[in-house]
Formats: C-alpha cells, structure tokens, sequence
C-alpha cells in the first residue's frame, strides 16, 4: 500500500489490554458510530501494581467523555484524592504544584467563603489590576497557601463535602481535584466496561507481526488477526512500531529507573496530594489509595546502581519495606517522531512517557485517545496522510510541552550531589513560559507563555508561575519594579489564607466519605 492511500477505518485492532489501551478502546466505541474494535493481550497477566496519580482532565474525560457515573467509579474502583503534587523536600525546598488553577484568589473570596466566578477575569475588565495586584504582593511575601495546599498536607481529608442529596460531585468541594487510582482495581473496572459497551477482549499474546512496505497486514498469538487500523498499546516493547521502524525522538531527562513498593495505609493516613521528597540521585513518591500506599524511588542508574538505590529506599521511607517484596523497571523518555504510520497508531507508554514525576502518563493516554476518535469521527474515519499529521502534529506537541515543563524541577534544582548538580544541564533550549515569567511576571495570559502555548499542553500557565516559585527562580520583572499592591487587594489574601485552616474541617474525612459512598467497604 502507498503512504497516500485512502480508505475507511471500520475494525481497529488493539494490542494491550493495560489502561492506555482499554482507554482508547472506549474512546474509540464512545466517538465512533457502531466501530468493531477488538483488543488482544495474555489478561491472565497480573496488572503491574504502579500507583496510579492522575491530573484534573481525567476526571473530564472518565465522567464527561465516556459518561462513567461517579458513584459507580467509586463502588468499584478503590481510589484516593489528589488536590496537588506536594513537593515536600524538593532539594531543600517545599511547594506545592496544585491541580487546576487555585490563584487568583481575590475575586473568589467573599466574607471567608468560597465562591465561583461568575465571569472570565481574563477580559476587559478593572479586576485586571486586582489580580496583577495579588501576584506581585505574593510573590514579595512569598505567601502562596490555598485550600490545594493545605488539604494536601491534612492527612485523612479528601475534597468532598455533602450536599443535601449526598451526590458524588466532586464540583461541590475543590472542582480541580482529581483521582489516585489502585492499578489492579482500576483495570479490572475498564475491562468490565469495554465487554459491556461490546468490546471484544481476546486472550492472547501477540508473537508475530506481518508487515509490507510499512503497513501491517496482519499480527498473530494462538491465531491471526486482522483489522482495518491497529493500536500499539504494548508499552516500551512497541511491539507494532518496531516492526514499521519507527524512531524515537528522546528527551534529556537525568532519570531511567524506579524501585517500587506498597503499603498498608488506614483512612486516617491517606494523604490527598502525591507527595515527593528528593534523594540522593532521584527523588520518592507517595501515592495513597483507599487501602494502599503505593511508594517509589525514581533514579538515575548512571549515579546510583540498583541495590544501592533499593538500599536507600528502604532507609529512607518510615514505612517497613521488604527487600524482596520490590519490583523494579527500566524506562526512557521520549516521544515517537510518527505516532501514526500507516495503518498503526501508538498510544500510552508506546508513544511517549517523560517520567512519573508530574503523574502525566495515565491522563495523556486520556487526552491523546479522545483526540484520536474525534479526528476519525471528523474525518469520516479516513485514514490519509492529513488526518495521521494531524494527530501526530498533537501528539509530539502535548509530550514535548509536559517534557519542558517537568524539566524545570530539574534545571532550576539546588542540590548538591554528583545527580542533582548534572541534572541542571538538561534541556538547553529556552522555554518559552521561563522567559515570559523572569521578563514580565507571568501573572496574565496576554504573554509570550500563552501565545505560544497549544491546546496540547496540560499545564496551566499560573502553574507554570507556581513551580518557578517553588524552586526559587526569580522574576526580572516582579523583582526590579517599585510597586505598592492596593491595600484592599492584599487585606482580602490574607483573609483567603488565614480562613483555609478552618475551611477544611468542612471536608469529609476519608472514613466519612467511604461510610457514605461505599458503606459496603472496610479499612
């Protein structure tokens, strides 16, 4: 077949039965009319037991998307809150990377209580110089505290508070929060609703792929199987894409390993924020669920072989760990430079990963297969040279956006090991949203950070202020200005920051919240 040839997609074949491509499977179903989707993979196979953190989109495209009911999601799958990324010794440093975007306050306070705007700031209006008015006086005191932050450090809170109807809606308390999801459970949960929206989930493993002149004819386990577009959802083997040949873009990034391992965790110690304190050559996670805390050491094997590193994760985490109850894994970081080639598309962790500091994996997979089934649908499910650009022009854009964003925790590090002091030569290139914020404050989107920005990118540009912060990085701008914030602006932000302690007693404390919404569940 030509690279130029056209023709209608009506069976899509799937090989991997992991999140990214049980996802996509049921973006496929849910975006197109009546589509044959099959997806194949040894689902005898225990899930790898990786914590699952996630960012707000998700709960968009779960909810909104696929329309998952929240209250089944919670009956079914044992999860955790997430209101922020909760550096907590990042090299010396503490911050928070919040979900959403929690500041500007001022508008958003009225008498103590939280209120939703009811127009866009981001217009012509006099609020304008409020909300410059309150950057520049946090970014002088150093005062960035939000009800984000302090839920995250309030072990045994969740974002959820009751209505009068007991609904699951995670709007009624931080509308930005989102999920951490126990891996097994919520795999298990995506296969029983692809059997029920009439996916066809196949027993097999995939052992040979039949190719010519860059298209795949075929690919076979126990017996051949053929379709009109194929889905590499194989993770780092690439088992599709290897055999069109398809190279990888990869970014610098300092790290390439992890050491993994779980916990009891009991309602009182769950923790709504993935928590991340800095190591020797690498940094830890922590990532609490209903009824595991699932911990992690992420390093450089270039610094620091793999018993050295198991040794240092065991030492440092309060928690018992067993040596020989660890798992460890090997990855890179970079994207495919063809996501689509031909009739294959990767998706998941066989088109990209970065690495697990900013919990992108699982929401990317989100985004990146919505996107895929709303360009077939509205390209009549042609597959041509144009509709593949098009996605591929996506993809590398929304990977090299989080791969820029979360090489800032790198560049911008004050740590002093052999690791941290290398990992500050990362990435070269100037940044768009660095520049902006050191030359104009960052504190509008009228600047270079959003004009350049695509529709790919994750992150917020207020984010992007947030973690500069965090990690010291001065602003030309805020820094060499004479300015005398409007006494009323800064009187309303101490106002917000002094009424957060109490505003989270109205939270339901995991217990709460299980008893309500799970009454049938035991910690």
């Amino acid at each position: 077949m030509g690279s130029d040839i056209r023709y209608r997609i009506d069976s899509i074949g799937i090989v991997g039965g992991g999140d990214a491509g049980l996802l996509t499977a049921l973006a496929l179903e849910k975006g197109l009319d009546d589509p044959e989707i099959f997806v194949v993979d040894d689902f005898d196979q225990s899930v790898p037991e990786v914590g699952k953190s996630t960012l707000r989109y998700l709960l968009t495209f779960l909810h909104d998307r696929l329309e998952i009911s929240p209250t089944r999601l919670v009956e079914e799958v044992k999860l955790g809150f997430k209101s922020t990324v909760y550096l907590k010794d990042w090299c010396g440093k503490e911050f928070h990377s919040p979900l959403g975007k929690p500041l500007p306050t001022v508008s958003q306070v009225d008498l103590g209580k939280w209120v939703e705007p009811t127009t866009r700031r981001e217009s012509l209006s006099p609020e304008n110089e409020a909300v410059f008015d309150e950057f520049h006086h946090r970014y002088e005191v150093g005062e960035y505290t939000t009800l984000y932050n302090e839920l995250a450090e309030t072990p045994g809170k969740t974002p959820m508070v009751l209505d009068d109807e007991n609904v699951f809606d995670i709007q009624k308390g931080l509308p930005d929060a989102s999920y951490h999801f126990n891996s097994e459970s919520f795999n298990r949960f995506l296969r029983t609703l692809c059997r029920e929206r009439g996916i066809d989930l196949i027993d097999d493993r995939i052992e040979a792929v039949e190719s010519s002149e860059g298209w795949i004819d075929s690919i076979a386990g126990a017996r051949e199987y053929a379709a009109d577009l194929y889905v590499d959802a194989s993770g780092f083997r690439r088992l599709l894409m290897t055999e069109l040949g398809t190279s990888l873009r990869e970014f610098d990034l300092p790290v390439d390993s992890a050491v993994v391992a779980t916990t009891d965790v009991s309602f009182d110690d769950i923790v709504s924020a993935t928590v991340v304190t800095s190591g020797e050559a690498g940094w830890f996670w922590q990532i609490d669920t209903v009824d595991v805390r699932d911990l992690g050491y992420v390093y450089s094997s270039e610094h620091i072989d793999d018993e050295a590193a198991l040794a240092e994760f065991v030492e440092t985490r309060a928690e018992r760990i067993d040596p020989d109850e660890t798992r460890r894994y090997r990855f890179e970081s970079g994207v495919l430079e063809t996501p689509w080639a031909n009739n294959c598309v990767a998706v998941g962790n066989a088109v990209g990963f970065v690495e697990p500091l900013q919990s992108t994996a699982l929401t990317t997979s989100a985004k990146l297969a919505d996107r895929l089934a709303m360009f077939l649908g509205m390209h009549g499910r042609i597959n041509h040279d144009g509709v593949r650009e098009l996605f591929n022009e996506t993809t590398r854009a929304t990977w090299e956006e989080i791969y820029d964003f979360v090489s800032l925790y790198y560049k911008y590090n004050s740590g002093e090991t052999p690791f941290w002091t290398e990992a500050r030569e990362i990435n070269p290139g100037p940044i768009e949203q660095v520049e902006s914020y050191r030359a104009s404050g960052f504190c509008a989107p009228g600047t270079r950070a959003s004009l350049t920005r695509t529709a790919t990118d994750l992150n917020n540009y207020y984010l992007y202020y947030l973690v500069l912060q965090g990690l010291g990085v001065e602003s030309e701008f805020h820094k060499g200005i004479d300015h005398e914030p409007d006494p009323a602006v800064v009187s309303r932000v101490e106002e917000y920051t002094d009424s957060v302690g109490d505003r989270i007693d109205d939270f339901l404390s995991y217990a709460e919240f299980y008893t309500t919404f799970h009454p049938g569940f035991e910690n």
